[in-house]
C-alpha cells in the first residue's frame, strides 16, 4: 500500500516513527530527517515502511509501462488505469 505519512516521533533505538494519512502508526526506517511528509510503502499487516522517493516511483511506473507496451497489452484504447500510471511517469527519466 501507498500512503503520504509524517513523522511523529522516534523509537528507542532511533527509529523514526510516522502516522500515515489514513492513521496507521509504523517504522520508517530512512526517513528523512529534513522533510515534513514523505510517501511510504508498507504492507498493512506489517508495522513498519520503505520511504518512497516519488521520482524512482515515476521511473519505475515509466519501465513498467514501457514493458507492458512491448508486449502489445493493453491493446486498443488504453483503459484509465493505464492513462493514469501514463501520467505519474511523465517527465521521469
Amino acid at each position: 500500500m501507498l500512503d503520504l505519512a509524517i513523522s511523529m516521533d522516534t523509537d528507542r533505538s532511533g527509529t523514526t516513527v510516522i502516522e500515515t494519512n489514513r492513521g496507521e502508526r509504523l517504522k520508517a526506517l530512512g526517513w528523512p530527517q529534513d522533510c515534513d511528509f514523505q510517501l511510504v510503502a508498507f504492507d498493512p499487516t506489517v508495522r513498519s515502511c520503505t520511504v518512497v522517493w516519488t521520482e524512482e516511483l515515476a521511473k519505475d511506473i515509466g519501465k513498467a509501462l514501457k514493458a507492458l507496451d512491448e508486449v502489445g497489452a493493453p491493446t486498443g484504447r488504453k483503459p484509465d488505469w493505464y492513462r493514469h500510471l501514463l501520467l505519474c511517469a511523465k517527465g521521469a527519466v
